[in-house]
């Protein structure tokens, strides 16, 4: 046989009838090839399993599997236009297109994808991979190589079921039970997230390229999206994206569409053309109302509103209990005047009565829904128990909203008028309030993800819960203090009261110069003291004593002052919670 001349091309590899041009992308479980295919006379995307099957029954399992594949159709999966087996090996063919694999295009060195881009390529993947899911059908090697751009930047996957990997020796041939159905799915949001952290860190995860194999590290290993990437990540998304890869598999998203669910609400809530956070809530806000009140009966309610021998500030004490009225009246008479083109928005409870009259407040009364307002039908809810567990947790709630409210007055400063402190301190908890209200189901992901897990190792201390903000932010992809300023604007509430309900987070607090700066600190002291409600003994002075390092020197208050505030707001809504946060009697 004669020696090629330099200048003579090699001879071109093949696979059958396909002539092989170049490895698109491998992983430990399958191999992607850009190649010709001499029976369609067109350039194809060939997926072939890394290790072929063992015996006839791996062999038929792995055909039903990809076979059932084949037969899904949806826009996110790109169509299997071939399947067959050439010398043992199993293979499917995908036509490529004016498509360019992901591997291709971080390959060409073009300038990196813009958050943005990231996150609705990953919402394209798992449209595909949800579906697929919902057929009982997982793809188990989710990798660079198996996502397809076409010319629009739109996604989709390939080779679904085709990888296989060298099982270890006793492992079941039969067809996959449910268990390990679920299992496989599970593993596949794993990818997603891994996919996630590859996009936005510039990187992979553990500096290991193969999804599949990192996926399976990830129990012995902690992976979290680093503070330096090519684009900034903003706070939301970097909680979802270390959700879905968190090493503890109960706080990581358990199927698709809930991690799909995350990720389209943090676009909503981050699109320029919508109204932000504001635009999750909307249809909801004016469908069924904010929130219920805490009345069962409205009668009470109103005869309380048209009680012409009761004093304004009676009335209004008797409103601060009921934080669902005190917004519907404040949001009634703000939305009227600014329609009207007033420039200062009203803040005061007393205000609004005189300025909407005895008919106006009729008509304010009927139009706040009864306790528990569409919780009670639970439609969206799974079980009576978990309408009970949401419907408990929304008094709970509503509840501290009364207490931090009765709190920030008995604290408040003579330069703040005390009705002001007190809608300050309650619209603090007012995103909280309308995630529980109109979230159910989603607000029991997120209490479960704030609970601490078990320690990583034997007698170690337990693995920390999320954050609030973080857990909400990796459920619904919203932060719940931007959806509470949101809706106070919209509702025509000013600045300062909008200003007065950011908490002050990590940063420490400085002594006031102004009334509004003063209406923030009292709201954000007040809504912290409420983390010492039904916790006495050591555990309340350990709380305390971070209060007071954060609050004494700016509120210039001392630690009976913050006690006996909250012991008198206490007194006022639940003798209950009293009794449990303070033990033993007061001393006069």
């Amino acid at each position: 046989m004669s020696t090629p001349s330099p200048t003579q091309a090699p001879p071109a590899r093949r696979f059958g009838r396909f002539e092989l041009k170049s490895l698109v992308g491998k992983s430990l479980a399958s191999n992607t090839w850009l190649a010709f295919d001499a029976r369609l006379q067109a350039e194809v995307l060939l997926c072939v399993p890394r290790v072929q099957p063992v015996g006839a029954a791996e062999r038929e399992r792995w055909t039903q599997d990809v076979l059932l594949a084949s037969k899904l159709k949806h826009p996110r999966l790109a169509p299997v236009v071939d399947m067959g087996v050439h010398e043992g090996w199993p293979f499917t063919v995908h036509d490529r297109g004016a498509g360019v694999t992901l591997a291709d295009r971080l390959a060409a060195g073009q300038p990196h994808l813009t958050t943005l881009e990231v996150v609705a390529l990953v919402i394209d993947v798992l449209e595909g991979m949800a579906y697929a899911h919902d057929a009982g059908v997982a793809h188990k090697d989710l990798a660079l190589h198996n996502v397809l751009l076409d010319n629009t930047g739109r996604a989709a996957l390939l080779g679904l079921s085709v990888g296989l990997a060298a099982k270890e020796p006793g492992t079941r041939e039969d067809a996959l039970s449910r268990q390990e159905q679920r299992a496989a799915a599970e593993r596949d949001i794993v990818m997603v997230g891994l996919l996630m952290h590859r996009l936005l860190a510039g990187h992979p995860a553990l500096d290991d390229a193969d999804l599949g194999h990192v996926a399976g590290r990830l129990g012995l290993e902690i992976i979290r999206l680093p503070w330096t990437t090519p684009q900034p990540v903003p706070d939301t998304l970097r909680a979802i994206v270390n959700r879905a890869t968190d090493r503890q598999q109960r706080q990581r998203y358990l199927n698709a569409r809930t991690l799909l669910a995350a990720l389209q609400g943090w676009v909503k809530a981050n699109s320029q053309e919508s109204a932000g956070p504001l635009a999750l809530f909307m249809d909801r806000l004016n469908s069924v109302g904010h929130l219920p009140s805490r009345a069962s009966d409205m009668t009470s309610v109103h005869r309380l509103l048209t009680n012409e021998s009761l004093r304004v500030d009676e009335i209004v004490d008797q409103l601060v209990r009921d934080p669902a009225m005190c917004w519907e009246l404040l949001k009634v008479i703000n939305t009227a005047r600014y329609q009207a083109g007033a420039d200062e928005s009203v803040t005061s409870l007393s205000r609004t009565i005189v300025l909407l009259g005895q008919s106006g407040l009729q008509r304010v009364c009927y139009g706040v829904r009864t306790w528990p307002g569409v919780l009670k039908a639970a439609e969206s809810l799974q079980d009576a128990d978990s309408a009970t567990a949401a419907i408990d947790a929304l008094s709970h709630e509503m509840k501290l909203a009364c207490v931090v409210a009765l709190t920030a007055r008995w604290l408040r400063p003579f330069n703040v008028g005390d009705e002001e402190v007190m809608m300050a301190a309650m619209s603090q908890r007012l995103g909280r309030l309308l995630v529980l209200y109109h979230y159910p189901e989603e607000s029991a992901q997120i209490t479960r993800l704030m609970q601490p897990g078990p320690p990583p190792e034997p007698e170690g201390k337990p693995t920390p819960g999320m954050s609030y903000e973080a857990a909400v932010g990796a459920v619904l992809g919203i932060n719940p203090d931007e959806l509470t300023s949101a809706v106070l604007k919209h509702w025509g509430l000013g600045d300062s009261i909008i200003q007065a309900t950011k908490p002050y987070g990590a940063s420490m607090p400085h002594r006031p110069e102004s009334p509004d700066e003063w209406l923030r600190l009292i709201a954000n002291l007040s809504n912290e003291l409420s983390a010492l409600v039904g916790v006495s003994g050591r555990q309340q002075q350990h709380l305390l004593t971070q209060i007071l390092t954060r609050y004494a020197r700016p509120s210039q208050s001392t630690q009976k002052e913050l006690q006996d505030a909250l012991r008198r707001a206490l007194g006022s809504v639940d003798a209950r919670w009293l009794a449990r946060t303070f033990p033993t009697p007061a001393t006069a």
